[in-house]
């Protein structure tokens, strides 16, 4: 059964590792656990400057993110579109994604470690959803 659209809002907005699948030069598929924040109709992931995954979206300008949910009632979300690599990353949207996957003190103490500089934003656009 597929999800509504406000299920579907519902569902990505919860804190699931996703998988982040981009094409390397080759054509081979490059699938990676990603930790997401889904926020004014965007997905964005951060990841090292020069990644793979980074490389990848650089050279292709798309992507595929596939969320599932495997308590209960099995579910997914698979979205696909055009992504893009954004920089800077700024200690705020660092925290904001921590927050999700972190308690409050947890996330502030990994973000004021440093590292955000590294860092690069993944942000895709979803063109098209699969649900279930």
């Amino acid at each position: 059964m597929t999800m509504s659209p406000e299920e579907r809002e519902a569902f990505v907005r919860r804190p699931h590792t996703a998988v982040l699948a981009t094409v390397w030069r080759d054509g081979c598929i490059h699938a990676v656990p990603v930790w997401y924040r889904y926020a004014d109709g965007v997905f964005t992931i951060l990841t090292e400057r020069g990644s793979q995954k980074a490389r990848n979206v650089e050279r292709s300008g798309r992507a595929t993110l596939c969320i599932d949910e495997r308590e209960g009632a099995y579910r997914y979300a698979t979205i696909e579109g055009p992504a893009r690599v954004v920089e800077p990353v700024t200690y705020e949207e660092r925290l904001a994604l921590h927050r999700i996957y972190r308690d409050e003190e947890e996330a502030r103490r990994v973000v004021d470690a440093g590292g955000h500089e590294r860092l690069v934003k993944i942000v895709l656009t979803p063109e098209r959803w699969l649900t279930s």
